[in-house]
């Protein structure tokens, strides 16, 4: 491993949440809370990540299955954050560069301030260098005890504190940065001296402090990056915190968000410059949004979805796994499933593509510069041509793909008899004669 390398604990099970679930597989935004805790961590620039995985330990794994330079150590038994640590030296060995340590129920931390403690400790080489956090409410935390010049002490937590020493709003929220040969060592002297008989990872640095060794705490995290998860309340809190962050990256980039309060937009998704999106719409997925697209009000687009750059998406209507081509107009109430649509297409109000056939989902195509008419349905598996038009109300069925240049009408849907200009080319009756 080059280094630095990231160890996440993701062990714990997570009672208060009162799911069968693992904890760190709750999702915020779409995306799992250790799928967030190890992407900002790579965002930081780490080389590898180690997760410590102990409750639901195949779907934690299964979760982050074939993610690059990701690696996996188990946790046997519950027996503090220390010993969780402990766990990952197996697959550290031989690494002695900095070690970040994080928990994977912080979904919020961001990247910036990771980077900023790994750089931090590249220029000081410390020992132990620890990210806290100011908080208006410190309940449940461990708190930073310092001396009159400001220097670190200890952590104390929140049950082992005077009441002057829980009025100290500065926090633990498990953030730190070790030198590899210091964390093992400092943690073969930590000893369960507590009640729970558990080993704590917060008694490290101080064990380094007592040895001689420098260690650091610098307030470098927002209260809102530290944000644990253990209830559902928690989880709403999360996700109402990374929403707004989500929606204020998608304006400062150029997009228009009418209300933000209404808008949700996952994680995942990538949206162009001056796209708007109206109040009451949602982004849901892996979804690509294009320049210059309109979208709701009242939109639902879900997962696999891709619009090109000038896409119109009316109210109420609902788009999933589907290309949509660039200058198309998708009017109200329409329904695209497992749809490729052309250029410069009008797909109707109410129209649909019935793409269930009971067992599995089918596909539609739909061609360059076609007219789909209010109400029509395409029963999937089928295809629209080129400059095709599809008359309102028309059900086009498996049996009956239409062809380029073809307009079709009824139940099923059939071509309309085309008569011939006098240059022998066929004439659209719905168009006046040149």
């Amino acid at each position: 491993m080059i280094g630095p390398v990231a160890v996440i604990l993701a062990a714990g099970q997570g009672k208060r949440m009162k799911s069968d679930k693992p904890k760190v597989l709750h999702e915020v935004c779409g995306q799992s809370m250790i799928r967030h805790v190890v992407n900002a961590a790579f965002g930081a620039g780490v080389s590898d990540v180690v997760v410590i995985v102990g409750q639901g330990a195949e779907h934690v794994r299964a979760s982050l299955a074939g993610t690059p330079n990701v690696h996996f150590a188990t946790q046997e038994r519950q027996l503090g954050t220390g010993d969780a640590v402990k766990s990952a030296k197996a697959v550290l060995s031989g690494y002695d560069g900095p070690v970040m340590i994080l928990v994977g129920d912080e979904p919020c931390l961001r990247s910036g301030p990771l980077a900023e403690l790994l750089e931090k400790q590249k220029s000081s080489q410390v020992a132990c260098l620890m990210g806290t956090s100011i908080v208006p409410d410190p309940t449940g935390y461990g708190r930073i005890l310092r001396d009159t010049t400001g220097a670190f002490l200890r952590i104390i937590e929140q049950k082992d504190c005077t009441p002057e020493q829980a009025a100290i709003t500065e926090v633990n929220p498990s953030c730190y940065v070790f030198m590899a040969p210091l964390l093992w060592e400092s943690l073969e002297e930590v000893i369960p001296s507590n009640a729970q008989g558990e080993f704590y990872l917060t008694d490290a640095p101080e064990i380094l402090q007592k040895k001689g060794h420098e260690v650091q705490a610098i307030v470098t995290l927002e209260p809102d990056d530290i944000l644990g998860i253990n209830t559902r309340q928690h989880l709403a809190e999360a996700h109402a915190i990374m929403s707004r962050r989500i929606l204020d990256k998608l304006m400062d980039d150029g997009v228009t968000i009418f209300d933000p309060k209404s808008t949700y937009v996952d994680s995942r998704a990538k949206i162009g410059a001056d796209t708007v999106i109206y109040p009451f719409s949602v982004v849901d997925g892996e979804v690509t949004v294009g320049k210059n697209c309109r979208i709701g009000p009242f939109a639902l687009i879900r997962h696999g979805t891709v619009l090109a750059d000038g896409v119109e998406i009316g109210a109420f209507v609902d788009i999933v796994r589907s290309g949509i081509g660039e200058g198309t107009l998708v009017r109200h109430l329409a329904y695209l499933g497992d749809t490729e649509v052309g250029k410069r297409v009008t797909v109707g109000a109410g129209a649909i593509t019935a793409n269930f056939d009971g067992r599995h989902k089918q596909q539609t195509k739909i061609g360059d510069q076609v007219t789909i008419g209010a109400g029509s349905v395409l029963v999937a598996p089928t295809s629209i041509g080129d400059r095709s038009k599809v008359g309102a109300g028309a059900v086009v069925t498996p049996a009956r793909p239409v062809p380029p240049d073809t307009t079709v009408v009824g139940v099923p849907a059939q071509p309309i008899a085309r008569s011939k200009d006098n240059d022998g080319r066929p004439v659209d009756p719905e168009q006046p004669p040149r």
